[in-house]
């Protein structure tokens, strides 16, 4: 999948027929996935600049700024795995549905 950028291009991009929509949502899962790795990556870094020892009150403000960036990317990365977690719950229903329809046949 690339670097996940593919993942979600607009409103219907993706879809098809055929039972294959909980597929679809898998990899939206792991496109969010990517991203709250490549978030968690950059808030590393970001916490470990803020260990640095500052000597002027420039730096000091640096730090401060660098802190609540990263509280606001905690907070995305919260989100973002809230929603993986939503979405992946809603693709084990549609595979469920996927798989009696597939079952039963079509109607």
């Amino acid at each position: 999948m690339g670097d996940g950028a593919e993942a979600w291009t607009g409103p219907r991009a993706g879809c098809r027929t055929g039972g294959q929509v909980g597929e679809d949502i898998d990899a939206m899962v792991a496109a969010l996935a990517w991203h709250v790795a490549r978030l968690t990556d950059v808030q590393r870094h970001a916490l470990s600049v803020t260990l640095l020892s500052w000597e002027s009150p420039a730096g000091a403000a640096f730090r401060s700024y660098l802190a609540a960036r990263c509280a606001d990317l905690s907070r995305t990365i919260d989100l973002l795995e809230s929603a993986a977690r939503d979405l992946r719950s809603y693709g084990l229903l549609v595979q469920e549905a996927e798989a009696t329809v597939r079952a039963v046949g079509p109607p």
